[in-house]
């Protein structure tokens, strides 16, 4: 635990996250670069990505409550549609 930065910033989320990405690296833990961004900036459905995947790794099991990363949306598509349908309806 002493390898990690006490805060909340931006730039110390970040390179606590480095180090641990480098801790799964060495344990052969697959975590694709898009969840780990999206646990950097509070998307949802991020965390539990992460944890289905340690899951799997350790158990050898699925989940299956999310079966790819790629269903859960990360962007902020949702977000900018509602912010332009505000702009338009004006």
């Amino acid at each position: 635990m002493e390898v990690f930065e006490p805060g909340l910033s931006m730039s110390v989320i970040t390179l606590n996250w480095s180090r641990i990405q480098e801790l799964l690296v060495k344990l052969d833990i697959v975590v694709p670069p898009r969840v780990v961004n999206g646990i950097h900036n509070y998307k949802e459905g991020a965390a539990e990505l992460l944890l289905e995947e340690l899951y799997r790794h350790f158990t050898g099991r699925i989940i299956g409550k999310l079966d790819s990363a790629h269903r859960v949306d990360f962007t902020d598509h949702a977000y900018q549609a509602y912010k332009l349908s505000l702009i338009l309806h004006a």
